[in-house]
């Protein structure tokens, strides 16, 4: 029997643009569900940009996943998987313990940039294919969601383990946008749910094992 691979999705909490952050929500949603292609694992990682090593470390050692997809949420309209994360922490609000760094690096010496080793194109195929909005974005700007891409990435090179890993941006929920008296673009939930529940398919399609023709 083959093994399964064990796939991390992590949502991000509160924090000053979305107080009810649908990136947890659709995390917590996952936890829910039964895959039948991996070992799937949720968690809510704080916005918090001193922590993210250490939890990220200890996520790491408890569960030794195969692959790690980031959740955040954005001002899109689409979903859109990440394709690099850059070595700046540059914030235009602050994390949950008020810091508000700028042209910081994530590293001290670290490369510029590393890119995420997620099949974002297919994710983005399978989740137009269910009729998903969803783009490939090559910014994932230089808040906490940035961060983790960078710091997942530098880590898995630091410690020598294989590990496909990324991010991937929601919209907001039609709730945030109301309580906000915003206009602006708005996904609801359950349609965000479906779309990483197939991204996770797609990552598990990818991490098992290849069998060669005869």
């Amino acid at each position: 029997m083959t093994q399964k691979p064990t796939i991390l999705v992590s949502g991000y909490g509160s924090w000053a643009k979305a107080r009810n952050n649908p990136s947890a929500q659709v995390a917590k949603r996952l936890g829910l569900e039964n895959f039948d292609c991996c070992n799937l694992v949720t968690v809510e990682l704080d916005v918090d940009t001193f922590a993210l090593q250490d939890r990220i470390n200890d996520l790491l050692d408890r569960h030794q996943p195969d692959g790690w997809i980031g959740l955040g949420v954005s001002s899109s309209s689409v979903v859109e998987p990440e394709m690099v994360g850059v070595s700046w922490r540059h914030f235009g609000v602050p994390d949950v313990t008020g810091a508000k760094l700028t042209t910081t690096p994530i590293i001290d010496g670290g490369p510029p940039a590393y890119n995420a080793t997620l099949p974002c194109q297919d994710m983005v195929a399978a989740m137009r294919s269910q009729g998903i909005p969803a783009a490939l974005s090559f910014s994932a700007g230089t808040h906490l969601c940035n961060q983790l891409i960078y710091t997942l990435a530098h880590t898995a090179k630091g410690r020598g383990i294989h590990l496909k890993s990324g991010f991937i941006h929601i919209p907001q929920t039609p709730e945030n946008i109301v309580e906000k008296g915003e206009a602006a673009p708005s996904m609801a939930l359950a349609v965000s749910t479906d779309a990483i529940c197939a991204c996770v398919e797609v990552l598990a399609a990818d991490l098992a094992p290849k069998t060669e023709a005869v």
